[in-house]
Formats: C-alpha cells, structure tokens, sequence
C-alpha cells in the first residue's frame, strides 16, 4: 500500500507490521511465525526485495512476546484480546509499536543498504521512517478505534 512513498528519500513509511504487532495476545509463537512469514514473503514478492521483507517481519514476531511482557505486564493468563490503544493504554502501546517498528526498520534497511559508507543516513532514515510508520499505526488505531466505539 505504501511501496512507493518516500518521503525526502529519509522516510520509507511501512504500515504491514501493524498486522502483526495487534494480533491476539496468546496467539502461539509458531502460528504468528506462520503469518509473519508469509505476509514478508507475499510483500517481499509485490516489492522486489527479496526476503527483506520477511526477515525484518520474523524478527519482529519473535522480539514481539518479549515486549508484551515488559510494556503490558498487568495481562492476565486467559486474556487473549487484541492489542489496543485503547485496552492498554496510549504510552505503553506508543512505545511498544515504537521499539518494534524501529527494530524492524533497523534490519530492513541495514541489510538493503549493507555498507557501512552511509551509516549516518541509514540511522537517520531509520528512524524517521519508524517515526513515520508509528504516526501511521496510531493513525489507523485512533480512526479504527473510533469507528468500533460508535457501534
């Protein structure tokens, strides 16, 4: 949806990690391995990278139980809702999708660009492209979150 905006050449805006990063919260670690590989691997073919795109995205699904249990520590053993801005709150959900979307940066454009001549532009578009990404994914919770509570 967002393959081709690059904003200033230091911002590459991705949204599909938002599919991952708001599944269920028991979800088993294999069955979202299982989803993250083969959304990577369909976005990876719709952009010509690769397995960039899923080994970014496989990364982030298995760093993803570990930041569920440091930023949501109150979730109980039974809970398996989705993750929202709304049920857990706007800073610790600001700052897990950060850290999340800012590892998953990190990876993809380290191993795109593999050089270390521009490292000073790579961690800048880093990121600003999380930055970006996390303005997007609160965006669409915000406008998602919204349309559920008129219901």
């Amino acid at each position: 949806m967002l393959n081709n905006v690059n904003l200033t050449g230091l911002m590459s805006p991705y949204f599909y990690p938002l599919f991952i990063l708001v599944l269920p919260l028991r979800i088993p670690q294999w069955v979202a391995l299982l989803l993250a590989a083969a959304m990577g691997y369909f976005v990876g073919i719709f952009t010509g990278s690769a397995g960039l795109h899923m080994g970014a995205l496989l990364i982030l699904t298995m760093l993803r139980p570990m930041l569920i249990n440091l930023f949501f520590s109150n979730i109980s053993e039974d809970d398996n809702t989705e993750l929202t801005i709304k049920k857990f709150g706007a800073f610790n959900f600001i700052l897990y999708v950060f850290l999340l979307l800012f590892i998953h940066h990190f990876i993809f454009f380290i191993v795109q660009i593999w050089s270390f001549q521009l490292l000073g532009f790579v961690l800048l578009k880093i990121v600003l492209s999380s930055l970006v990404s996390t303005s997007l994914i609160l965006l669409s919770e915000y406008l998602f979150w919204n349309k559920k509570g008129q219901q």
